[in-house]
């Protein structure tokens, strides 16, 4: 009888969650519809030609944190120094790589030594030497001891000569106008814009992923890299859109976040103390604005940055998935007075409760439904009946979620072939089944590191690609 009765409760908090839940990514996808329009409107009436042409438009200083990212920097720094805005530098800090990350960046870039005298803002670990392009005077590289992507991130802002800047992967490939579409708004009001973030997609090779032409871009026949597209089309469509249109965004992804260089001073810049840094430093934003009462605005576009390299085996892509689940359990029980406090606005009354409710407390949920199902089975009230038409259910409503991320992507940018479109479709009810039990488990992986106290990156080896002359 007691048995019977925890299923009960089991099944019925399962649901009642799941119900939570569904509720939450539906009212943000109404809003995000509305953002994407309004951005969409914006951006077709924009003059680009000429931001891309005046002396007036506001430099950005790029800081891309390498760490053993030989197979890919090349790529990521070319793609940076051939950006259609009028005024940047790119700054990449080798930190402490142990491969040939330097040796490709002086190979391919022809570094010289550089001398140069710049302000410590924020403490960092020794810097090695400073080096400058002969062929491109605009990229600076760093060569430091390893202390991180934050640590790295840090050297390149005491380096960094501009009023903004734009922190980004090593492993990223970026679109020609990456910087134009991000700094538009930022043109707009700088005083109040402190922040912006963008939408990035996924590929094994992100280079050869950015060399095809708009509307002939292919999505992976992988099922695993075309599952990890549909979660990042999701996760900007459905979740960040909104978020920035209910004005608490909660995090400005780390392979492309732009942030005003004096307010990134202000608040002693990356932190080391977290196992990421781009959620911390966007909470730690709101906390400080909020509590100062100063007007502040962190926004996301729809627009179509750059493609980042997906892991392309399930054991890499759990590493990087419970590396996120444990930063933002992190986060938000470090930032855990700003929950459901007015002071805070919209961070606290409605990012922060949606984070527990979509991330921190899930794996607990997951849990329960794994326990249910064994249960139910020694109890002898399973049912496959009952079990197929809630999976069918759950299954398509899931397939609701993507479909809708997936048509507000190809409303906004028209980027992939008509068939590819078609086949994110067909897989987005498949989630359930074959994407979703490894996100699952990376979770509850994630969940156990945070409780063990585990702040290491667990840093993956990068995908081989071919070589491209330089």
């Amino acid at each position: 009888m007691i048995a019977r009765d925890i299923l009960h409760w089991l099944v019925l908090v399962c649901l009642g969650y799941l119900g939570a839940v569904n509720l939450s990514y539906l009212g943000l996808i109404v809003v995000g519809a509305v953002e994407n329009a309004v951005r969409r409107r914006e951006s077709a009436s924009e003059d680009y030609d000429t931001i891309a042409a005046s002396r007036f438009t506001i430099p950005v200083s790029v800081v891309v944190a390498a760490y053993d990212e030989e197979p890919g920097i090349s790529d990521c720094v070319r793609s940076l120094l051939a950006q259609d805005y009028p005024g940047f530098e790119v700054i990449v800090v080798n930190d402490g790589s142990r491969d040939g990350t330097l040796a490709r960046l002086q190979a391919d870039f022809e570094l010289e030594p550089y001398e140069v005298f710049y302000r410590r803002v924020v403490q960092t670990e020794d810097v090695r030497a400073i080096y400058r392009s002969a062929r491109h005077p605009g990229l600076v590289v760093i060569d430091k001891e390893n202390g991180g992507k934050s640590d790295a991130l840090n050297a390149g802002l005491n380096l960094a000569r501009y009023r903004y800047l734009c922190g980004v992967d090593a492993d990223t490939v970026f679109a020609e106008n990456a910087l134009l579409k991000a700094m538009r708004l930022v043109m707009r009001d700088p005083a109040r814009v402190v922040g912006v973030t963008s939408s990035i997609t996924v590929a094994l090779d992100p280079q050869r992923a950015m060399a095809e032409p708009p509307g002939e871009r292919r999505v992976d026949s992988r099922p695993l890299v075309a599952f990890q597209h549909l979660d990042y089309v999701r996760a900007f469509f459905n979740n960040r859109l909104a978020w920035s249109r209910l004005d608490f965004m909660l995090c400005a992804v780390g392979a492309f976040q732009l942030w005003r260089r004096d307010l990134l001073e202000e608040v002693g810049g990356f932190s080391r103390e977290f196992t990421c840094e781009d959620i911390e430093l966007t909470f730690r934003v709101h906390e400080r604005l909020r509590r100062e009462g100063r007007p502040y605005s962190i926004l996301c576009l729809p627009d179509p940055v750059g493609t980042t390299e997906a892991p392309d085996t399930v054991r890499k892509l759990i590493a990087q998935r419970e590396r996120w689940q444990r930063v933002i359990t992190e986060t938000v029980w470090h930032y855990r007075r700003m929950l459901l406090n007015p002071r805070y606005g919209t961070v606290g009354l409605l990012g922060m409760p949606f984070y527990v409710l979509s991330e921190v407390i899930a794996p607990v949920f997951e849990l329960a439904s794994l326990v249910a199902l064994p249960l139910s089975f020694a109890l002898g009230v399973f049912s496959w009946q009952v079990f197929g038409l809630a999976l069918l259910a759950i299954a398509l409503g899931n397939g609701v979620l993507s479909g809708s991320a997936i048509l507000a992507d190809d409303r906004q940018s028209r980027t992939y072939r008509l068939r590819d479109v078609a086949r994110l479709f067909a897989l987005a009810p498949l989630d359930l089944v074959l994407y979703r039990p490894v996100m699952c488990w990376a979770r509850v992986k994630g969940t156990w590191r945070f409780l063990r106290g585990d702040k290491d990156w667990h840093k993956f080896a990068r995908n081989e690609r071919p070589a491209v002359d330089a």
